[in-house]
């Protein structure tokens, strides 16, 4: 039953890579001409009317990223390029504006060391989007079904030498890619990250406006969300600080 479920997610990552292409080739068109024009506001209604639709692409966020920071909108700016980067994790465009745009935040936050298997396993999963290793793992898994078919089938010494090799490296292909491919779509889906909006933001230590002020952060910075209570969400920064403000001066990635 999980292997079903497995293929089940496979097939509707790339499905979905599928079924946002259509239709929407007009209006990505006239809002890339506003952006050759220089009418960024123009060209955002544009790719919003789209996002509203249902549309997503890397593509898309990487250039409503670029016009909101013609318009001088750093926080929508960076809540973009965030949402290009969870698409296609190792585009270095996307990487490198994201980064840019991030010195103009206020907030600078030192991230705590991360385990050297965490920033391993990351690295790996960054490599291709979900949709790539969603292939690789679908692929993978024809081939091992082929050379398994093709083990019964030869009696062949160095043939059958071969073909059992192949079956080990494809069976470890298909078992990275697999978990790669449902590690990048659940980060992809997750909406445990988001954006600062406000200008400035008092973090308070309870989910109530008498709570301790405890530090103050501001527009553009990215935050985690650890809990919720009513319109109250607790977050913690990348420094590990943590504490409570309004979800209305957030908006997730």
């Amino acid at each position: 039953m999980k292997k079903i479920g497995l293929f089940i997610l496979l097939f509707n990552i790339i499905y979905i890579s599928f079924a946002n292409n259509h239709s929407f080739k007009p209006m990505l068109d006239s809002a890339f001409k506003a952006y050759q024009k220089g009418n960024y506001e123009q060209c955002i209604q544009y790719y919003q009317k789209i996002e509203q639709q249902g549309y997503t692409s890397a593509y898309m966020y990487y250039n409503m990223g670029n016009a909101f920071f013609r318009s001088n909108q750093i926080a929508k700016a960076i809540l973009y390029y965030e949402r290009a980067l969870r698409l296609h994790p190792s585009d270095l465009d996307i990487q490198h504006n994201l980064q840019f745009a991030n010195t103009f935040v206020t907030d600078k936050i030192t991230e705590l060391p991360k385990p050297f298997y965490t920033n391993w396993f990351n690295s790996l999963i960054n490599l291709f989007s979900a949709n790539l290793w969603a292939w690789i793992s679908l692929i993978s898994f024809l081939l091992l079904l082929a050379f398994i078919y093709v083990n019964f089938l030869t009696s062949i010494d160095w043939l059958l030498k071969a073909v059992k090799i192949s079956i080990v490296l494809l069976i470890i292909i298909f078992s990275i890619s697999t978990i790669s491919a449902y590690a990048t779509y659940h980060k992809q889906v997750s909406q445990n990250e988001a954006i600062v909006m406000a200008d400035a933001l008092e973090v308070k230590s309870s989910p109530d406006e008498k709570g301790t002020t405890l530090f103050v952060i501001h527009e553009g910075t990215k935050i985690t969300i650890t809990d919720e209570f009513e319109n109250w969400v607790e977050i913690r920064l990348a420094d590990g600080n943590t504490g409570w403000i309004k979800q209305s001066d957030i908006e997730i990635i």
